[in-house]
């Protein structure tokens, strides 16, 4: 019986997990596309941490809302023009 409740709580955590890197590279993408449109390169520390705090808070609303979250960003992305 602690077996099957192991096994639930480890799945929910590998799905979480999943979830967190998925939103991490959807925001390291969007943090790398001014790189991509030719902006300059020569980053300062403050836009290093802000571009690592866009990255790390996708990355959590991902775990925590799921496609949800993943969807909405899309759809902006998508009426951006882009």
């Amino acid at each position: 019986m602690n077996l099957n409740k192991d096994n639930k709580q480890s799945g929910f955590s590998i799905k979480t997990i999943y979830k967190f890197c998925g939103g991490a590279t959807l925001g390291a993408f969007l943090v790398s596309l001014p790189i991509l449109y030719g902006a300059s390169t020569d980053l300062s520390l403050f836009q290093v941490c802000v571009a690592l705090l866009l990255i790390i808070s996708s990355g959590i609303l991902s775990s925590i809302w799921g496609e949800k979250f993943i969807d909405a960003v899309m759809s902006v992305f998508n009426s951006s023009g882009l």
